[in-house]
């Protein structure tokens, strides 16, 4: 007789229980949210192959801004770096491949060895998540600065 008030309380704190992680399960997937970045294509922005360094793999992540007026120095990129755009506008001049704008929300893969500058367009910044898929030595994730435009 004991064992059957045991039993039913434990079957109640099981099922209680149950209850309690399915709904903080409900509430949880509820606040995650998951959204592919799109990628349109698996070349550079300028339509070059590209292929991964060898040696130990490095990869880096940063967050860059440009503010408004600004722009980065004329520089080339030795290994594949993936850019998202954050937020803002970004219009890229790659010399003699031309100007690409890459609006917020949007994602490329950097030319490779190709000198070129970036700066916001209008009056707001641009914030870039950038992922180099390097390796360690020597750590290639610096970008070289150039003389002239490709």
């Amino acid at each position: 007789m004991l064992n059957r008030p045991i039993l039913l309380l434990t079957a109640g704190l099981f099922l209680h229980g149950n209850g309690w992680a399915n709904e903080e399960t409900a509430e949880v997937s509820k606040t995650i949210r998951v959204k592919p970045i799109p990628m349109e294509s698996a070349k550079t922005i300028i339509g070059q192959d590209f292929r991964y360094p060898s040696g130990t793999p490095q990869i880096q992540v940063f967050e860059i801004e440009i503010p408004p007026g600004q722009q980065t120095t004329l520089h080339r990129h030795a290994i594949p770096l993936f850019a998202y755009i954050a937020s803002g506008d970004l219009e890229l001049d790659y010399g003699s491949k031309g100007k690409k704008i890459m609006r917020s929300g949007t994602s490329f893969v950097e030319a490779i060895n190709w000198c070129h500058f970036g700066k916001p367009l209008g009056n707001q910044s641009v914030r870039i998540i950038a992922v180099y898929l390097g390796q360690k030595n020597p750590d290639l994730a610096i970008s070289e600065d150039c003389t002239k435009p490709d």
